[in-house]
């Protein structure tokens, strides 16, 4: 029995999901009254709660459906359209600690502080537009996976399908990040996030056990017999090795750029918890690839043995509906909202929030109240989510490549994150210089030139870099005291406030500071920040060998 293309049971299942996410959303608006507790929760979770909320917040049906998707396509290589950020999953057990101590609701406090209030505006400008695409992204990455559920090829007839689910997903999300903010968020991620971790295996027992496929053996003997090198973790037409090194090299920056970087490194009740869910919650990610990828893989030795056509950006959508009996489709389903939702309502409340805080209380109302800004950040989060709507509607054809847009575009301005924090004389002529040229360079490389992957992502970073450092060389260096302030900041422990009056030569002496050379200002790390690094980085490492071991 079917209603709209889908059985009753996952209409039931929905239903259910969608009334207990509403529920949540409405119980966690108590409690509300201000922009930290709308923002960052009143800093009150614990590391298994921040863990969550980073591996939600991080995880989509765009990296599922994304992988899937051009697995199908070069075969293995498809895992790095997730993969991209494992090299870069190590620096965030450093990134982690520094953000916290910034003391910053957004990411724009941050720009405001360092370089000035224009620069604040600059990154509010770029980080919207990448959220947005990200968020479009994730949209559109829900959508292909029900139409692929519900066995419609993406053709004209499907449109109307298109536009309906696009709808309802972005209007449930709206509806409960605009009663709890990151609260709901956060407390909805720990549900959702085990709903994803469910999603990425739940199928690659069925896919195995296909007689098509023929289990691990049968599909490695299927993609191997193709002239395409399908059981290579690179593909010289996708994603290279040089291509993946230049996306690990990307990968921090990008993250140093997200709006959401606040309240997943500052919403813990300490640095602990905000560095190891941080770090955990998104190694937790790369673990779910591996089964991402496998799926894709069998998916792929499937259609070669049966000759159906491949549908790319509905690959995801179709597997389950052939792998999957109607309770467990809706199930599945169930965990693709959950995964759409968990980082839609992340980017809505954090994207209102750089315009709430850095926008309306700075320029429009400087007397504005605490409850004037949560209704404003509110008003400005369902704007946020109806743009990313549009967004969807006209990326509608290349999941892939929006993924990579957002991935680029944030790296733009996550340049002057990084030199901000690294670099002593970088001043705002420096940030403004770097942004401006990184982001002309990628408009030229991808847009108008149409040069290939890894010109599109080395150019910026190197124009970047050379025009912050130029940019900052020919015009006066930023004030002292601003720059120690900030510097202050960022290596002064919570707790220890007391420090922050001091001298930077006493707060930060010579003895703790490991390189200075060039204007550099980098400190000694500490035991836990070089060991929890190295362990991240072994992880990494490991996950390879797991790949390479099932290929």
């Amino acid at each position: 029995m079917e209603f709209l293309g889908l059985h009753y049971a996952i209409w039931i299942i929905l239903v259910l999901y969608f009334v207990g996410m509403l529920l949540m959303g409405w119980w966690s608006k108590r409690g509300i009254a201000s922009q930290e507790g709308y923002l960052l929760g009143n800093r009150q979770f614990g590391w298994p709660m921040m863990v969550m909320h980073a591996f939600g917040a991080g995880t989509h049906p765009g990296n599922v459906a994304g992988v899937m998707s051009q697995t199908v396509v070069s075969g293995a290589a498809g895992i790095w359209v997730s993969w991209m950020w494992l090299f870069g999953t190590p620096f965030y057990w450093i990134i982690a600690p520094i953000v916290r101590r910034m003391r910053c609701l957004t990411l724009a406090d941050f720009f405001q502080e360092r370089y000035g209030k224009s620069a604040g505006i600059l990154y509010i400008i770029v980080a919207t537009v990448g959220m947005i695409v990200f968020l479009a992204g994730v949209l559109l990455a829900t959508t292909r996976t029900v139409q692929g559920m519900m066995g419609k090829a993406l053709t004209d007839e499907s449109e109307i399908w298109f536009f309906g689910i696009l709808f309802v997903t972005t209007a449930v999300f709206i509806i409960y990040s605009y009663w709890g903010g990151i609260i709901a968020a956060i407390r909805t991620d720990m549900i959702q996030g085990l709903m994803i971790i469910a999603l990425s295996f739940i199928a690659i027992p069925a896919a195995l056990g296909l007689e098509e496929v023929g289990g691990l053996a049968g599909m490695r003997a299927t993609l191997g017999a193709q002239e395409a090198d399908y059981l290579s973790l690179f593909d010289p037409k996708g994603f290279s090795l040089l291509t993946v090194l230049l996306l690990c090299i990307n990968a921090p920056l990008t993250m140093l750029a997200f709006p959401h970087l606040m309240s997943v490194c500052a919403a813990g009740r300490t640095e602990w918890e905000g560095r190891v869910g941080f770090t955990y919650g998104n190694i937790l990610k790369r673990l779910c690839t591996i089964g991402w990828c496998v799926l894709g893989l069998c998916w792929l030795a499937y259609l070669l043995n049966t000759g159906l056509d491949i549908h790319k950006d509905a690959a995801f959508g179709d597997s389950i509906r052939v792998l999957l009996s109607p309770a467990l489709q809706g199930v599945m389903l169930a965990c693709v909202m959950a995964a759409a939702m968990s980082s839609g309502d992340a980017v809505q409340v954090t994207v209102a929030g750089l315009f709430s805080q850095n926008i309306y209380r700075v320029y429009l109302n400087p007397k504005a109240d605490e409850k004037q800004l949560v209704r404003v950040t509110r008003i400005i989060g369902i704007v946020i989510a109806f743009l990313a709507f549009g967004v969807a509607i006209l990326m509608r054809k290349d999941l892939v490549k929006a993924i990579l847009d957002y991935f680029n575009i944030l790296s733009v301005v996550g340049i002057s994150t990084a030199m901000g924090i690294l670099w002593w004389r970088m001043n705002t002529t420096g940030m403004f210089s770097s942004t401006i040229l990184a982001g002309a360079g990628y408009i030229l490389t991808r847009h108008v030139l149409a040069y290939g992957r890894d010109i599109t992502i080395a150019v910026p970073i190197v124009v970047g870099v050379l025009a912050g450092v130029i940019g900052s060389l020919l015009t006066k260096p930023p004030k002292p005291e601003t720059v120690e302030k900030f510097f202050k900041k960022i290596y002064v422990l919570i707790g220890q406030e007391q420090k922050l009056d001091l001298p930077l030569d006493e707060a930060v002496p010579q003895s703790a500071r490991w390189l200075t050379t060039g204007g550099l200002f980098i400190v000694k790390p500490s035991r836990q920040s070089w060991v929890g690094f190295v362990v991240t980085l072994a992880i990494c490492l490991a996950c390879i060998l797991v790949m390479l071991a099932i290929l």
